[in-house]
């Protein structure tokens, strides 16, 4: 095949060169070394001149088809043989008037156009590319022949190509620069704070642009601009919400990530758990929050707490309390554990007292990750630094003072840089494996929520209990699966579970004890000081009193506060009911009772206390309640207090206020217990220690007497 002639046919094979014959007649010899080599397809000889090569092999095959049935075409009109050659007819051929020199090439045109249409009417393929709407016409025109005629006349073989199926994508670089600047200043104005247009208001508001810029000079290419103008809105996103997350991210400048080489590198954050929980006092579903805390170098889950929203600077302390101890879980049968702090590993100015050291390694020998039965440990770590979002939670003072006690380096992530911390949010999707399993899962947004997820009937967990449940789900599949972020350099295609990388960061690093004390939790607590008198010491309006407050009743100024007989106290704001001094010679926390007994069952948080001042001070203080008053409102507002009903936010405020105070309760008892411990006791401790009943099962006081001796009550 040649680019002028089309189709040759070899006649005598030369010393030095190939003879050819052409569909005329004419010979002519071609040298050798302007033959390329011969290619089989479909049985059939194909060879080329390398004045074709690599071009013609470097087409499509569908696009080399195309052409060969255009030439197959034009030499049939020209010279009455499909193969242009007489030598390569094929039986019937010549079809008149194809080939008759006497006939104009229009007249042949017109005839192989009939010809064509007939054939492709009667071609499956063609109808359905037809019916499909790939194509409009099931014929060939008389002009689209007598086209390719002259285009093979004029230039060969290449002029039968499609030039659109060679011809390379023009870059935008063609366009205009003023106008792609014009059109990407209006596109970065679609950063999540303007609405959603579009693509033809945008393009009306560029050529606006240009016209106001005296831009009248340029010869916009329609198709490339338009091509340019729909690459970039789609680009944007569909929605608002997408414009600004990639907005964010084109913002963010970070492209290393952080150097965590040690298991004390931690990140935290708070999100809305993606299950509902139940309300036992009020009957009806609530929302509650996860805090999460995790080592980004192992990718372990240190800390996980459930709390009501929204979560405040104490609980984010606490949860930081709960990465430093060590606690396990263990699995016997089909029965699950809570967890248990794992006693005191280390202690501080405590010498010749007996330990309970946590196991090395958190993968026993011999117990392997398809081993579910045993114990499940969660290592505590020693805090080096702690990233975190500028929320609230962590911004605040209390934490901050908090962290530089600790030693801790609070790294805040940059304002509009998600991309900052985004191991602890690819933890949250993780966490959806766990909440699909239970009742009352409502997605991660209304559109993914069914219409029964509220339902009364349905048995939604606790608060504790969903706590629980994550727990149970961090120690037996997330610790243990196999974690695709999580990679040595060397050892690539080694998969690793975190608790597997936390062991081997443990050899390269060296084992970081955390130095604790049983009483570790106070330190996390706020302080207040407070005044010790004769009747014990006063906060909010709350009288406590214990045995260790006797040798501080008559203490000096300056003891504790330059010029102030104040002791620093610390109270929990979750449970009012006890408050804790730390005694300045032997560094123990001691518990300080609330003097009414009697009120101590109560959920008595600071919520509830400030709640009653409010509604003193609402109704004008002391002075306001007389003898008859009581009297005098039961007449006036009977109908108004017999429909009144508590607000929904004072509902949802009570609901937190309890499940904080449960947590707190626990938070003690754990704490008492690991003191019990070290203290050598029987361990069996109680959130509040009360005094054990006779013997004869008599009660402590007469409830018939007047007045019952509640100091003795109160064991004071």
């Amino acid at each position: 095949m040649s680019d002028e002639d089309g189709y040759l046919v070899v006649v005598e094979l030369g010393r030095h060169a190939v003879t050819v014959e052409n569909s005329t007649g004419v010979r002519r010899e071609i040298p050798y070394g302007e033959v390329t080599g011969c290619r089989i397809v479909d049985g059939r000889v194909e060879a080329a001149l390398e004045a074709l090569e690599p071009w013609w092999w470097g087409l499509p095959e569908g696009v080399r088809q195309i052409a060969l049935f255009r030439l197959e075409v034009v030499l049939e009109v020209l010279t009455g043989y499909r193969w242009g050659h007489p030598r390569l007819a094929q039986p019937g051929e010549p079809y008149l008037p194809f080939g008759d020199t006497e006939t104009s090439i229009f007249q042949r045109c017109e005839r192989m156009a009939r010809q064509l249409a007939y054939e492709q009417q009667r071609d499956r393929v063609m109808i359905r590319r037809i019916q499909d709407g790939e194509l409009t016409s099931d014929g060939v025109s008389v002009s689209t022949v007598r086209g390719w005629v002259r285009a093979w006349q004029k230039h060969g073989l290449r002029g039968l190509v499609d030039k659109r199926s060679t011809r390379g994508s023009q870059g935008f670089d063609a366009l205009d620069e003023r106008v792609r600047r014009i059109a990407d200043d209006l596109f970065a104005r679609f950063n999540g704070d303007e609405s959603k247009v579009n693509l033809e208001t945008i393009k009306a508001e560029i050529l606006l642009r240009m016209k106001e810029d005296g831009i009248a000079d340029v010869q916009v290419p329609e198709r490339l601009f338009q091509e340019y103008l729909s690459e970039r809105h789609r680009a944007l996103g569909g929605t608002t919400r997408a414009h600004r997350s990639r907005h964010l991210r084109r913002a963010a400048s970070a492209h290393t990530s952080f150097a965590a080489m040690y298991p004390g590198h931690l990140a935290v954050d708070v999100t809305r758990a993606d299950v509902r929980v139940w309300d036992e006092i009020h009957e009806c579903p609530r929302n509650v929050e996860i805090i999460t805390v995790i080592s980004v170098a192992t990718r372990v889950i240190v800390a996980l707490r459930v709390v009501p929203q929204s979560a405040n600077g104490l609980e984010a302390g606490l949860v930081l309390y709960d990465a430093m101890r060590p606690m396990s879980m263990l699995v016997d049968g089909t029965t699950v554990e809570d967890w248990r702090w794992c006693g005191v590993p280390e202690l501080l100015d405590l010498t010749g007292v007996t330990i309970h050291r946590s196991p090395k390694r958190m993968i026993p020998p011999g117990q392997s990750l398809q081993s579910i039965q045993g114990v499940h440990h969660k290592p505590g770590v020693n805090p080096i630094s702690l990233r975190a979002d500028n929320g609230s939670v962590f911004v605040s003072e209390p934490l901050r003072a908090l962290l530089r006690d600790l030693g801790v380096d609070l790294m805040l992530s940059r304002g509009s840089k998600p991309t900052d911390n985004p191991h602890i949010e690819r933890v949250h999707e993780t966490f959806q494996r766990a909440y699909q399993a239970l009742p009352g899962f409502k997605g991660r947004n209304v559109s993914e929520r069914g219409r029964r997820v509220d339902e009364p009937g349905e048995a939604l967990l606790t608060a504790a209990e969903l706590e629980r449940h994550l727990r149970r789900f961090v120690a037996l599949d997330y610790h243990r699966s196999w974690h695709q972020g999580l990679v040595l350099p060397g050892a690539e295609k080694v998969r690793l579970s975190p608790l597997e990388m936390w062991d081997a960061m443990m050899q390269a690093t060296g084992r970081i004890d955390v130095p604790q004390h049983p009483d570790l939790i106070y330190q996390f607590l706020p302080k207040a000081w407070l005044a010790i008198g004769h009747a014990g010491v006063e906060y909010k309006n709350l009288s406590y009193d214990g045995e260790i407050l006797e040798e501080f009743r008559d203490l000096r100024r300056g003891a504790f506060k330059a010029g102030s007989r104040q002791v620093p106290f610390h109270y929990d704001p979750r449970d009012m009911t006890r408050i804790w001094l730390r005694h300045p010679d032997s560094d123990r926390i001691h518990e300080i009772g609330l003097k009414a007994a009697h009120l101590r069952d109560l959920p008595l948080s600071d919520f509830m206390v400030d709640r009653a001042i409010v509604n003193v001070r609402a109704r004008g203080g002391n002075r306001a309640l007389k003898a008859d008053s009581a009297r005098r409102q039961i007449i006036d507002e009977l109908g108004r207090l017999t429909t009144a009903k508590e607000t929904a936010e004072l509902r949802a405020q009570s609901y937190a206020a309890r499940v904080r105070r449960e947590q707190a309760q626990r938070d003690h008892a754990e704490a008492a217990e690991a003191a019990a411990l070290l203290d050598g006791s029987d361990g069996v401790v109680t959130p509040i220690r009360r005094r054990e009943q006779p013997a004869n099962d008599s009660p402590l006081y007469d409830v018939d007497e007047v007045w019952p001796d509640y100091d003795e009550l109160d064991g004071g």
